[in-house]
């Protein structure tokens, strides 16, 4: 579970950071989410694979419970501000210009539906 939250942790890192942040207030939740707990994750790894596991008196079920509620809780937020972003992908980036360019291009698009899925 752990690897794969370090696979998907690091996709969705890698695709946000790859897009243009045309709105930095929703897209940087997005990467503070992502890093958080790809970090977190990490550490929670480790302290299974290192064996501080069986020194701690901590109810590990529980504690797993609650790290992977909060992670899909975040996640889930950013999914919605990364949709968000991704559904205004047709707005031009500048109001009162008479070019067509658009707040995401084609690719950025593209990618910013991967970073939401």
């Amino acid at each position: 579970v752990f690897l794969s939250l370090q696979l998907f942790g690091t996709i969705v890192w890698i695709l946000v950071a790859s897009t243009q942040v045309p709105l930095p207030l929703l897209q940087g939740w997005v990467m503070f989410v992502a890093v958080t707990a790809w970090f977190l994750s990490i550490v929670f790894l480790s302290v299974f694979l290192l064996g501080y596991a069986n020194r701690f008196a901590v109810n590990w079920n529980q504690a797993d419970f609650i790290f992977h509620g909060a992670t899909f809780v975040f996640y889930f937020g950013a999914f919605l501000l990364q949709a968000a972003t991704t559904s205004l992908h047709y707005l031009p980036r500048k109001f009162n210009s008479t070019t067509q360019e658009r707040i995401l291009s084609g690719r950025e698009y593209n990618i910013s539906i991967a970073a939401s899925v």
